[in-house]
């Protein structure tokens, strides 16, 4: 690896079709103080990255990506920090690495070489394996310095390339995290030296305690806490786990429907950190033995919010901490873009417009029901119209609702606020759930003296609501003169767009899965091959499949003559209805989910 200066990074990128010439003698014609001047003008350099002019290559890849510049003939395309990096890593034969930070490992990146070493170097550690410490460099010409970690370490290195831009965000998070939990942990008197007793371990593991505790109003806690609250809403995390262990605390983001391990932390800090959350949350601290729940509410860049609803739990080894993001672009959506087909948007724009009746929206937890159901009150909104909503507990607090929280401990159930609430004057009533017979009868009730009701009920399809209510104890007659329908619906993983691929499968094979597929031909379907922005999985985000159960009046007429759940199901889908199976296979024909995400979604549809 030799020296690479500012000429020979120009040659490279022409060499790969990234630059042209006159864009390379563009650049060269402009030195020291023009270089300045250049940066300045098309964006300047970053706040607190002062390079000097004379090292060349760093300042290089700084004016070509200010300067917005395209490679010939693709004016679509602008030359970003990574395209670079890739470029002369397949130049001078070293591999790019991505980053991710759920990938990597806290102890390895901290603990290999010292801070102010790997910040001045631009050098990250990523992993040991098989003897081998493998490096992230933004330097391609950092041969000393690995030869310097070499020795240190009695390792051999293998460098990676990387953007600058990822190395130094990623060694600021790590290293301030590790600084606060460290700091922390040391104030604490660490877990091998004594901590006080934990009461909600079931094993009784007791130590002596030491006479400095650490409490959640601890600066390092409470630094920590903020990292992990934003690393989260950065990662996309649906969930924050904090999961005490017998020796350590597990934190792990869900992402997508899938948890993640993100650290492994000292088990001293674990107390700390959960009573910080307890306190942000308005929770009782010192109650450690009985489940809690709370909500917390943090702002975000942009002046943005989001709210996090805890709830806390004691398991083995002390109290297990769950956190649920509720970020109000994911919870309040255009109902276009939650994966409607055009007969369920028509059918439920019909319900939306109805004067009156009940909508019951079905599905397990995680299932997206809340965001269907925010989503539609959001759109029917407006001044002339009176919402409320009777929630356990509110999940996102909106100023064009008027929502009350159930508090059971003072007798404010569904049942309670549901006698009183006609008296408020409402239009449309949203129900969180539908849970007994005296619920339902008051959700009846409102819906016949002409208001509006959307609900909840835990049913595997659409068309089980019917025996559910049934079930609970409602007359017949009284679900058919009240329903307009019921939905039933699951979230799917999204096909990454990044690494989406096409591939060929024989029908015969579709259709012994279950699929509604006719014929004896190869059909054309998509997957995700796996890439680093999608962390190898070949899915990103999620969209929901649907099942809309309208109630005409020929199932009107079976359901007062008490039909069962299977005619039902016949007319319905003789009628139009689409199951949750077909849903799920035409968002696969259509290219946006894969057969393996529909197949574990729809597993308990037999139709």
């Amino acid at each position: 690896m030799g020296v690479l200066n500012s000429e020979q990074l120009l040659d490279i990128l022409m060499e790969q079709g990234l630059l042209s010439e006159e864009q390379r003698q563009f650049v060269i014609l402009h030195k020291g103080k023009q270089r300045q001047k250049i940066l300045k003008r098309y964006g300047g350099r970053r706040r607190g990255d002062q390079h000097k002019l004379e090292r060349g290559f760093p300042d290089l890849v700084d004016i070509v990506v200010a300067m917005k510049m395209t490679p010939p003939g693709k004016k679509d395309i602008v030359l970003t920090e990574e395209m670079i990096m890739r470029a002369v890593g397949r130049s001078m034969k070293i591999p790019f690495k991505k980053l991710d930070p759920l990938e990597l490992d806290m102890n390895v990146v901290t603990k290999t070489i010292p801070k102010s070493f790997a910040i001045n170097h631009l050098i990250l550690p990523v992993e040991v394996r098989d003897g081998v410490l493998e490096v992230v460099t933004y330097h391609p010409d950092n041969r000393t310095v690995l030869k310097d970690i070499e020795r240190a370490n009695q390792l051999k290195v293998r460098p990676y390339l990387s953007t600058r831009t990822d190395i130094k965000k990623i060694l600021a998070e790590f290293f301030g995290f590790q600084r606060s939990i460290s700091a922390a942990e040391t104030q604490f008197g660490g877990a091998g030296e004594g901590s006080t007793v934990d009461i909600g371990n079931l094993e009784q593991y007791v130590r002596l305690s030491t006479t400095k505790e650490l409490t959640s109003t601890d600066q390092h806690i409470k630094a920590a806490v903020n990292h992990l609250f934003s690393y989260a809403l950065e990662q996309r995390a649906s969930d924050i786990h904090v999961e005490p262990k017998r020796n350590v605390c597990l934190i792990r983001f869900r992402i997508d429907g899938v948890l993640h391990t993100i650290y492994k932390l000292p088990k001293a800090v674990h107390s700390a950190i959960t009573s910080r959350i307890k306190s942000l949350a308005r929770m009782d601290i010192a109650e450690k033995r009985r489940p809690q729940d709370g909500r917390i509410k943090i702002g975000r860049a942009g002046g943005r919010e989001a709210e996090l609803r805890v709830s806390t739990v004691p398991v083995s080894f002390g109290e297990k901490t769950v956190l649920r993001i509720l970020d109000p672009d994911v919870i309040f959506q255009d109902l276009d873009g939650l994966g409607f087909s055009q007969r369920d948007r028509t059918v439920y724009d019909s319900f939306m417009k109805a004067p009156h009746g009940i909508v019951l929206v079905t599905g397990p937890t995680g299932s997206g029901k809340s965001t269907t159901l925010y989503s539609t009150l959001k759109q029917i909104a407006s001044p002339e119209t009176n919402i409320i909503t009777v929630e356990d507990p509110v999940e996102m607090v909106h100023e064009d609702f008027n929502q009350i929280s159930v508090q059971e401990q003072i007798d404010v159930t569904f049942s309670t606020i549901l006698r009183n609430i006609l008296r408020q004057d409402p239009d449309i009533i949203m129900i969180g759930e539908i849970r007994d017979l005296e619920t339902a009868t008051h959700a009846v009730q409102a819906a016949l003296t002409g208001h509006l009701v959307f609900s909840t009920l835990h049913t595997n399809d659409a068309v089980a609501t019917i025996v559910r209510l049934e079930d609970l104890g409602l007359e017949p007659f009284l679900i058919g003169s009240t329903m307009l329908g019921a939905l039933a619906q699951r979230l799917v993983r999204r096909i990454c767009p990044h690494c989406k691929e096409q591939y060929e499968i024989e029908a015969r094979e579709v259709q012994k899965l279950g699929f509604p597929v006719a014929g004896d031909h190869t059909l054309q379907l998509y997957q995700g091959k796996g890439c680093k922005l999608c962390r190898g999985t070949g899915y990103s985000g999620r969209l929901g499949i649907f099942e809309i159960f309208p109630m005409s009046e020929k199932l009107k007429k079976l359901v007062a003559e008490r039909a069962t759940d299977s005619e039902l199901r016949r007319v319905a889908v003789r009628e139009g209805m689409t199951t949750l199976r077909e849903d799920a296979w035409n968002k696969v024909l259509a290219g946006k989910t894969t057969v393996e995400e529909a197949l574990r979604v729809t597993t308990s549809d037999f139709s």
